[in-house]
């Protein structure tokens, strides 16, 4: 019993950039929302490789729509249609998680966060069959993106 409360302890103490769930990713920005938001559209861009394809800025939709008040976050859309279109033609729920996808938002510490999902589950969750070695250039160009966007 010492033991799972010692590993519950261990998991709530976890900052979000350490704990990773079902391959959901999330690291630190040393900007604000708006700032770390510009900087990644800038970097997909500028990248020759991904294009953006949406931005959602859920503060303003809250209050625009609902009334309600949120701390900044914003939903980035991107991705490479020559490289997603196989995706989806070898397993058509990939287009549930695609175009890849970036959340920015700030804790209620004020703390920014960039969030995005890790490769390897998204192509296992709908049984792509990709190597590990394609699986790293695909994370190595959006890592790119991402410590463009927050570094």
């Amino acid at each position: 019993m010492k033991k799972y409360f010692a590993a519950l302890a261990l998991l709530v103490s976890l900052s979000p950039a350490q704990a990773q769930d079902s391959g959901i990713v999330t690291r630190p920005s040393k900007f604000s929302v708006a700032e770390t938001t510009s900087r990644l559209v800038a970097a997909i861009e500028a990248s020759g490789t991904y294009q953006l394809f949406w931005q959602l800025d859920h503060t303003a939709n809250a209050d625009k729509e609902a009334g309600a008040a949120l701390p900044p976050s914003q939903l980035v859309l991107f991705g490479n249609p020559k490289g997603g279109v196989p995706l989806i033609k070898d397993a058509p729920t990939v287009a549930l998680d695609l175009p890849n996808r970036a959340l920015i938002w700030q804790d209620s510490d004020g703390k920014v966060w960039l969030t995005y999902n890790e490769l390897a589950p998204l192509f296992a969750r709908h049984s792509l069959k990709r190597t590990a070695d394609q699986i790293k250039v695909i994370e190595a160009r959006q890592t790119a993106l991402f410590d463009k966007a927050t570094n």
